[in-house]
This record gives structure tokens, sequence and C-alpha cells, in this order.
């Protein structure tokens, strides 16, 4: 910046600038060797270990890569100087030219971590608070036309725009695939022209690491070889907070893998992938992209409703008499910010969907229940809640996961429902609990919805006893429109007449008109 010509280093230990005295060696280390500062012998020996180089190359570079454990600081104090120092250099912009620092993460919730460390170095400095004209929840604007700003790792979102510093963050969960929405390849490709004509740019990938995939692990292997340090050092070297004694008793609570990835800062031989091809390939049936109704089988609708980034899912399963699962069903809808999903248009079309196959009820988890419980109810359709806890998706996708071991489903070959079944990942929380979750931020919204149908396909008998159900009954609700075997109840709709339950009547045939209510309730 004009006013301190101040390097890395000094700019952040300055006491009026960000004032921070507590980085480590290994951190110190890690920033001199982006900027091209020299080494003490100390830092030099962590540069060899760090970076798998011998010799060092004291200039400054326009990019970098990080690999490091949690809790290493690559975000609080790595990143964040970074940024900071970046957004008040010279980078020999025009007179009210405007400039963007990104931080880019799979989410902006991700990406707001580093914008809150950044806060917080601002407003601690006596001259940088100075120079912030406003803030919003995601970006800080400068009186220099700099913009700091978080967004989520999209192509589109970072076109068209001048970019003096991009900071790449938990690089290693971006989407790979080249199907992907917003591969990692096209995001950085749509970053570099954005730094074309600024002078020093920066881009900055960081992660803790993961699988043997993807371009943290490409530059990884190819470290020896690019012109730009790439570093990998584990979490109580690069963070000496961090004890061993801390990281053995870390270990005992987790699985090895967990150990290696998150701490140590190692890729792993492969992610716990929830499913292998093995498993997975024999259930799908070939060619077959839907069923049409069948007399015999009982059938379960789920929903899987739309967040801001997801699409709306559905999916109608049925069980055969014999016992198996079978996918007959799915499709979802996606909005984009100019043509947002309107809910009610969703509804009507999954209602038409349900008619076909003689149900008239759904199940989904609490999101936008209310709604989706009010327009549903308009259209004749009963709306069940599952509601989801920190263990659910685990228990849907672990009974998905059996009856696909067992050979007891059978999948539709649609692409991006088998794409997502195959892109899951069994993850170990904070708690040591195993969640399953898609890697890369990519959507599972279909998966979701599957999983979900066959866990009430799993848990619920095919018929209900043969005498009078009373309310309490588990699979039974105060309202006939929710009963879940209307479908294949001879006396449904006639309860809706006197509103209560008369007993389970027929053979299950989808499709038979529904006989009058009688007076005596029939017996198997």
């Amino acid at each position: 910046m004009s006013e301190l010509p101040l390097n890395i280093v000094e700019f952040i230990r300055h006491p009026e600038v960000l004032n921070d005295q507590s980085h480590s060696d290994a951190q110190l280390a890690c920033l001199k060797s982006i900027y091209g500062l020299s080494l003490t012998p100390r830092e030099m020996e962590i540069y060899r270990r760090g970076t798998g180089r011998e010799t060092y190359d004291a200039r400054e570079h326009r990019e970098a890569t990080v690999a490091g454990g949690r809790q290493s600081g690559k975000t609080s104090k790595l990143a964040a100087p970074i940024v900071i120092f970046e957004a008040f250099r010279d980078h020999g912009l025009a007179p009210g030219q405007e400039a963007y620092v990104m931080l880019l993460a799979p989410t902006i919730a991700q990406a707001r971590i580093a914008l809150r460390s950044i806060r917080n170095y601002l407003r601690g400095s006596k001259v940088l608070s100075e120079r912030v004209v406003r803030t919003t929840k995601d970006e800080i604007i400068l009186d220099n036309g700099i913009i700091i700003g978080c967004y989520a790792s999209t192509y589109d979102g970072v076109r068209g725009r001048i970019i003096v510093a991009a900071i790449c963050d938990e690089m290693a969960f971006w989407p790979h695939e080249e199907t992907a929405a917003n591969p990692e390849e096209e995001v950085i490709a749509a970053l570099r022209p954005g730094m074309i004509t600024v002078k020093n740019p920066k881009l900055v990938k960081i992660s803790t690491p993961y699988a043997k995939q993807g371009l943290l692990w490409t530059e990884f292997q190819r470290r020896a070889e690019l012109d730009f340090p790439v570093w990998q050092l584990p979490s109580h070297e690069m963070n000496p907070k961090i004890s061993l004694s801390d990281l053995e008793r870390e270990q005992r609570r987790g699985e090895e893998k967990y150990h290696l990835r998150e701490y140590l800062a190692e890729f792993v031989d492969s992610v716990s992938g929830w499913i292998t091809p093995e498993i997975l390939d024999p259930s799908i049936a070939r060619g077959r992209r839907e069923l049409p109704p069948v007399r015999d089988g009982f059938y379960v609708a789920a929903l899987d409703p739309a967040s801001r980034h997801n699409d709306f899912a559905f999916a109608i399963l049925h069980r055969s008499p014999e016992g198996m699962i079978i996918v007959d069903r799915v499709a979802r809808w996606t909005g984009t910010k100019r043509a947002p999903l309107v809910f009610r248009t969703v509804l009507s079309e999954i209602k038409s969907v349900l008619e076909d196959y003689g149900l008239n009820s759904a199940v989904g988890d609490q999101y936008w229940s209310d709604v989706i419980r009010q327009d549903l109810l308009e259209l004749g359709v009963s709306y069940e809640i599952c509601t989801f806890g920190p263990q659910t998706r685990a228990r849907i996708f672990t009974n998905l996961k059996h009856l696909l071991v067992q050979g007891k489903i059978e999948l539709l070959e649609d692409p991006e429902l088998l794409r997502q079944l195959r892109n899951l990942r069994e993850e170990r929380t904070d708690r040591g609990q195993i969640d399953v979750r898609p890697s890369g931020g990519m959507n599972d919204d279909l998966a979701v919805a599957v999983a979900l149908a066959a866990s009430e396909l799993t848990r619920r008998p095919s018929a209900p006893p043969p005498f009078l159900m009373p309310t309490g009954e588990p699979y039974f609700r105060p309202s006939p429109w929710s009963c879940p075997w209307q479908a294949i109840c001879h006396n449904f709709p006639c309860c809706m007449d006197v509103g209560f339950c008369q007993g389970f009547v027929g053979e299950g045939l989808i499709g038979q008109p529904p006989q009058k209510s009688r007076d005596k309730v029939d017996t198997f």
C-alpha cells in the first residue's frame, strides 16, 4: 500500500496495521516463499520439508497451493492476511477502476469463514479500518475501489471481473468431474483472464487434502516441476498449539484414513465411498428409465424439496409381492436466479404423476414443510413429514446400501440418479458418527428421495393387520387422507364420509374402483 510500503510479514506484524505476532515459523515460511522473501535457516528447513524442494527460488509467485491439516491456520493465518495485503497493494489499476479480491469455496457459507477473519483484522487495525467504505453480509468495499467478497465456486460467477487476487478455499472438495455443474478446472480457467492485466496478481489454492483425485492432488504430484510452491504440512507443524498428544487422542477416536487426511494432511488412496460399482451396477435395470403402474405393487412417493442451490427431487418406488423394491419414476426440477422454482407448479406436476400410480400421499423432510403441505392439501394430496435429524441421512442410506448389497432393489438407468449415488461419500463427523454426503458440493436430491422412499417401504408392512385399526396405530394418522393404505384399500375414499378408518378391505389391486362403505368390516 502506498502509505506503508511493507512486505507481507511487516504488514502482518506492524502495530498499526494487522498487529499479529502469533504466526508460527511454518506459517511465516509459507508466506515468505509465496512472496519471495529471504528465509532463516529454520524456515529453510521447513521450506524443504513442506515443498519437497532442496533449493529456494527467492522470487514472488503469482500462484501457490497449500495442503494443510485441520486447524493449521490455512484460512486465518495465511488466506486472510494475503487477502488484506493484496486488497491494499498497488496493482496498477486505473483511477476509479473497480477490482475484486475473491474468496471462493464450494458454498458461500464456507467462504464466509475467511471473511469473518478478515473483518476481525480490519476492525482491529487503526490504519485499515478507516479505509473501509461499506460492508455487507458477503462483501467489504474499500476506498481504493477494491471489493473483498465471498462467492461460491462457479465459473459464471467469476467471469467479467477484474481480479487482483483469489483464494480458492477447500479446493480438494470442489467438483472434479467434467459432468459436474462447475468443475474446478473450468472455474480456475475462468479466473485467469480476470488477472491477466493486473500487476502482481495472486491465485492461492488452499485445502485440507482429500482423495487422490482432482487439481490439488495433481499439483501435489507435479510439485517438483511446477513454477510455484506447493506446500504440504501436518496440522501440528503448521500450528504448534496442536500437540502430539492431542493428535494421538484424535487418532484413537477416529479411523486411520480420517486421521491421515484431517491432521497429517496426507492424500488417501480412496475416501470411503458409499458404494462400489461391483455392488451398485447389478441393481441397475439397463435401458429402463421409468415403469408404468403395476396392479400388485405397494407404492410410496418421496420428495426432497429444493433449497436455494438444490433441485426439487421426486421419486416413486413400489414393493412387489415377492419383497423386491423397485424404483418406478424419478424426476427433478431445477430453478435459477432469474427463474426460481415455483413450488405450486412443481407440486401440480407431482400430483399428476401421483394420480397415474393411484397415490394421493407423499413423504418428505421438514424443509418448507408447511408451505408444501398446504399446497398439496389443496391438490388433494397428503404430505407426511419425516423429520431429518443428525443421523437420518446415515440411516436411510444405510438401508439403501443394504438393499443393494442383498440384491433386493432395482434401480432405473437414470444418469443423474446414478451419478449422485456414485458420488456419495461416508464421512466421520466431529462427534465420531458416520454421515453420508456428496463430494465436491454436488447435489444428491434424487438419491435422498430414492433412499427415503426405500426406507419407508422397508419399515411399512405390505398390508395392515386384518382388524379395525385405531387412530393410534403407527402407520395411521387422524386424517384418512394421510393413510398409507389408501391406494390399495377398497374402503377409500368412502371412509372420508365418516371421518375414520373402517378397516382395510380388498385385494390390493391398484385401479379398482373403491367399494361403498360397508356395515360390517371384511376380514382376511
